[in-house]
């Protein structure tokens, strides 16, 4: 008989974690050999998942048979509107279950669970806790006391009651390793293996002609938090308009920042000749759909950062899944990656970011080689894969 194995988003998932869960389920699809032993089950938590999950995780409908989903303290059935998604997973017979409490994993009887963010009660099976980043304690002053002291709380408790803990770098593995003091040996860093995760549709230039894109294009694909810097990138693209008008700056993702509330705002002061005359195009958040194709026609995907959890973040690993030129921060993290088409900058100088900028202008441009990108994706899907299978298969016959 089969294995369970339980990929969750939690009870409080971001839209982070909704991307890594993702993307390690449809890694793991492509191992034959874990098919063959395990049994895969998806748990979505959701306070409005009928409004959201079709956004995150659609294609995951497409291909797994058990995905079920968890609405805090309500149990829903399907009478809500017909969504077009909703019918499309029961044509396919896919396996929906819809119940109301964490409990459900025990009602399963996984196991093992990953990747958990919050310490899961009364735990009976093993599991693989998440440390996404240590950012209250590298960059303390983005947070309250309170927020500070609550996360490395609940950071200490996921370390103790999981068997092992997921990390997504060198740089959050040698942050956890000397701030909680415990074995290396506990920690896991999920492979750096970029794949297509979602594949774009209909690539048009309609789109561009939907946003008002008429000229050539870098693109930004951060939400406005204070520490994604686009500050940094806005100083130097308005040099960069100095020398070439012939190009304009698209950012797409959420506007606010729960912490600095007044910076959205602030930005678009500064900066409200070149966002006015649409030299900086701020789309906020767009289908997914339509960011990819944005991402795909741009000349290069600019990732500022000062901060990140993992390389690069997503819109750099997306931006080598889909083998663009990436300009981004030389920040310790980030120099993590090994990209032949990586630009590293130095993210408090505008005029280093301008003369990357420059550099890109003066350069010819290659026709894409969508093959090649396709092959080299299912190739690092398909690793990712045997790796988790193996880690998956040492957890669960580990005696001790």
């Amino acid at each position: 008989m089969k294995k369970k194995i339980a990929i969750t988003t939690g009870e409080y998932p971001t839209h982070g974690v909704f991307t890594l869960i993702k993307y390690l389920a449809l890694s793991l699809n492509t191992s034959a050999e874990f098919k063959k032993k395990y049994n895969l089950e998806i748990f979505v938590f959701h306070e409005n998942f009928f409004m959201k999950i079709k956004k995150i995780i659609y294609n995951c409908f497409l291909i797994f048979k058990n995905i079920i989903f968890c609405q805090n303290n309500r149990i829903h059935k399907f009478s809500y509107p017909s969504y077009e998604f909703v019918n499309e997973c029961i044509s396919l017979k896919n396996k929906i279950l819809l119940f109301s409490s964490p409990e459900i994993y025990h009602r399963r009887k996984p196991s093992l669970i990953l990747p958990l963010l919050n310490p899961l009660k009364n735990k009976k099976c093993r599991s693989i806790g998440y440390i996404y980043d240590l950012q209250h304690l590298d960059l303390p002053y983005l947070f309250t006391k309170k927020e500070r002291k609550f996360r490395s709380k609940e950071f200490i408790e996921t370390i103790k009651k999981n068997e092992k803990i997921f990390i997504n770098s060198r740089y959050v593995e040698k942050g956890v390793i000397n701030k909680f003091k415990i074995s290396k040996n506990k920690l896991i860093k999920i492979p750096f293996n970029p794949y297509i995760v979602d594949e774009v549709k209909n690539i048009k230039a309609i789109t561009k002609k939907k946003y008002v894109i008429k000229k050539n294009y870098f693109i930004i694909c951060n939400r406005f938090w204070k520490h994604k810097n686009h500050s940094i990138a806005f100083e130097a693209f308005s040099k960069f308009l100095e020398i070439n008008q012939n190009y304009q700056l698209v950012c797409t993702g959420d506007k606010s920042d729960t912490r600095h509330p007044e910076y959205f705002n602030d930005l678009k002061k500064k900066y409200f000749h070149l966002i006015h005359n649409g030299d900086i195009r701020i789309l906020g958040v767009i289908p997914r759909n339509d960011q990819l194709s944005l991402l795909l026609n741009s000349e290069a995907v600019i990732q500022p950062t000062l901060y990140e959890g993992g390389p690069g973040g997503f819109s750099s690993y997306e931006a080598i899944a889909y083998q663009k030129k990436l300009v981004l921060s030389n920040i310790s993290i980030n120099k993590e990656i090994k990209y032949k088409k990586t630009l590293f900058f130095n993210p408090l100088s505008s005029k280093d970011l301008f003369l990357k900028l420059k550099f890109i202008n003066s350069q010819k441009k290659v026709k894409k080689n969508n093959k090649k990108i396709i092959e080299l994706s299912n190739y690092n899907k398909k690793k990712l894969g045997k790796s988790l299978f193996k880690l998956i298969n040492q957890i669960i016959n580990d005696k001790n």
